[in-house]
C-alpha cells in the first residue's frame, strides 16, 4: 500500500473525526511525513475575550492529544487552531499547505452520514484528494 507524507485531518473533536484520525494514522508514511490536524474555532471579527480564553483550551486540549498520539504512534503530529469561519478557514489552510490527502468525518450527530455543506464546499474547492469518513460505521467496517 502506498502511504502519504502529508495529510490534514480537520477536526471538531467528534467521533467522526477520531475515525478520521485513526485512518489517517494508518495512511501516514512512518518516516518524513506529517499528520496535521485542524480545529477551526467559529469565531466573527470581534473576538471576545472569552473566546480567547475558549481557544487557549482547545490549543492546549490539540497540543496534548498530538503529543500522546506522538508517543504513541512514534508519528510526527502537527496541531493547529485557528479562528474565524471553518470552511473558508480550511480551503484557506488547504491552499496555502502541500497535503497529499484531507481526510474529513461526517459529523451528522450520529443520525446518519449525510455531509454536511462545510463537507461539501471543500470536497468542490481543496486542492488534494479528499477522503469522507462516516459518522455511523458499520460493524464490520469499523475503525481500530
Amino acid at each position: 500500500m502506498n502511504l502519504f507524507h502529508q495529510i490534514l485531518i480537520p477536526t471538531d473533536f467528534s467521533l467522526a473525526a477520531w475515525h478520521a484520525v485513526q485512518l489517517g494514522l494508518r495512511l501516514i508514511a512512518p518516516e518524513n511525513s506529517r499528520l496535521t490536524l485542524l480545529h477551526v474555532f467559529p469565531s466573527g471579527p470581534s473576538e471576545r475575550s472569552g473566546d480567547l480564553q475558549l481557544m487557549e483550551g482547545l490549543r492546549k486540549q490539540m497540543d496534548d492529544l498530538c503529543q500522546t498520539l506522538e508517543r504513541s504512534q512514534k508519528k510526527k503530529i502537527q496541531p493547529v487552531i485557528l479562528g474565524g469561519e471553518v470552511e473558508g478557514e480550511v480551503l484557506k489552510f488547504i491552499q496555502a499547505n502541500a497535503f497529499e490527502l484531507i481526510i474529513l468525518g461526517v459529523n451528522s450527530n450520529g443520525v446518519d452520514n449525510e455531509p454536511g455543506s462545510h463537507i461539501s464546499g471543500i470536497i468542490a474547492k481543496a486542492n488534494a484528494p479528499v477522503m469522507v469518513m462516516p459518522n455511523v460505521i458499520n460493524e464490520t467496517h469499523q475503525v481500530s
